[in-house]
């Protein structure tokens, strides 16, 4: 295993922490602050769809874009600066016509959500695949996250939603200073093969099975937990809370995740099968919470398993493409799995869900989160069973 050292682990660190820290101050609060300007849930349902819709098209326009040029940093930076400008806009708009920031949101999706998933990929190149250094600087991202949330839910309760803006230029700043003062290794330092020009595409991916079962497992998972975790505002304010504590929600929530993120390394003790299959119950008894909840606490409870859930899942789905996926096709491979988790089945769950809260009320989606829930259980249960059954 090659060292990394403590420079390059301090510099990513920091760079991630800022990055989601940046996440949380922007993409955060502009839904509760469309809220605030008179947006109603089934339109900024249909607006997250769309989100998620161009985040979906995002992952595999910007993913082979960097497999294809080799390159994380360069893709990265500009795609930085353009997400930046146009989470600005987003806010800007917001309360003069928030059609106008319905319209640039997608738009917000296609640049923003993918450089999650380049910045890993990024990450892992640096840290010549070394899953626990990987797990410690990420974890580092999602306290930068929680940290920021946090304060935000205060910040914005004393300075109004100007805090939005001020806070995520300021953030973009910082991240971008760092990115380009990092000189990229060359992708020869860590691809083995790279003569198959044929290679690398999707078809190429959907016959690797240990990657798409993990690829089906987080579908689901997404179509359960997307409408709550988009729409968290909503279903919090359902039972008292307000937009601190929804700060409070995330905070509590990112830490949870962060830890279990940082034993990663620990944690690939544990058979990937096992983990995903925890990472299931984990949602399924956040659906359960969330269904039952009478309080902001027990809609927080929700979230901590939510989170818990998603932390053992990202270093679980990186591993997986790690070690199944050949090297020419792992930022496609990261970017697929991100975005069936966070974008494709944003598009189907957000399509219906804000018609549901609106006509039925916010239990309504928890319950039928339930329900879909079943299903990475059962398949990750007969996967258990299965794999047993063959030692």
């Amino acid at each position: 295993m090659n060292y990394v050292d403590t420079k390059t682990f301090l510099t990513f660190s920091v760079m991630d922490c800022l990055f989601w820290a940046f996440f949380a101050a922007c993409a955060g609060f502009t839904t509760t602050y469309l809220l605030e300007c008179g947006m109603s849930s089934s339109v900024l349902s249909i607006m997250l769809a769309a989100y998620m819709g161009a985040s979906f098209f995002g992952a595999f326009f910007w993913g082979p874009l960097c497999d294809k040029k080799q390159t994380n940093r360069n893709i990265f930076i500009p795609e930085y600066i353009a997400a930046v400008a146009t989470g600005f806009l987003i806010w800007f708009f917001a309360s003069r016509n928030y059609w106008i920031s319905a319209c640039l949101y997608p738009i917000f999706g296609f640049l923003a959500v993918p450089l999650g998933s380049n910045l890993d990929s990024w990450m892992l190149r640096a840290f010549h695949k070394d899953a626990g250094t990987y797990g410690r600087a990420r974890s580092i991202g999602s306290i930068g996250y929680a940290v920021m949330a946090l304060g935000m839910g205060m910040l914005i309760g004393m300075f109004g939603y100007i805090t939005i803006p001020v806070c995520s230029i300021t953030l973009a700043a910082l991240v971008l200073a760092i990115a380009f003062s990092i000189k990229e290794e060359k992708f020869e330092s860590v691809v083995v093969k790279t003569d198959r020009k044929n290679s690398g595409g999707i078809k190429d991916l959907m016959k690797i099975g240990p990657f798409m079962f993990g690829v089906v497992v987080v579908f689901f998972t997404g179509l359960s937990i997307n409408p709550i975790n988009n729409l968290k505002t909503v279903f919090i304010q359902n039972v008292g809370g307000d937009v601190g504590m929804l700060g409070m929600d995330s905070f509590i929530g990112v830490c949870v995740q962060a830890l279990f993120i940082f034993i990663s390394g620990n944690l690939k003790r544990i058979p990937a099968n096992i983990r995903l299959f925890l990472m299931s119950c984990s949602v399924l008894i956040t659906m359960v919470l969330i269904t039952t909840a009478i309080n902001p606490w027990m809609i927080i409870a929700g979230t901590v398993f939510s989170n818990m859930s998603y932390g053992i899942m990202l270093p679980t789905q990186r591993e997986i493409v790690e070690t199944c996926v050949p090297d020419q096709m792992k930022t496609t491979a990261h970017s697929l799995s991100d975005t069936m988790y966070g974008g494709f089945s944003g598009i189907i769950a957000l399509t219906y869900s804000g018609y549901i809260i609106d006509a039925f009320g916010a239990r309504y989606v928890s319950m039928l989160g339930i329900c879909i829930m079943m299903i990475p259980c059962v398949l990750t249960l007969f996967k258990l069973f299965f794999s047993k059954k063959t030692v």
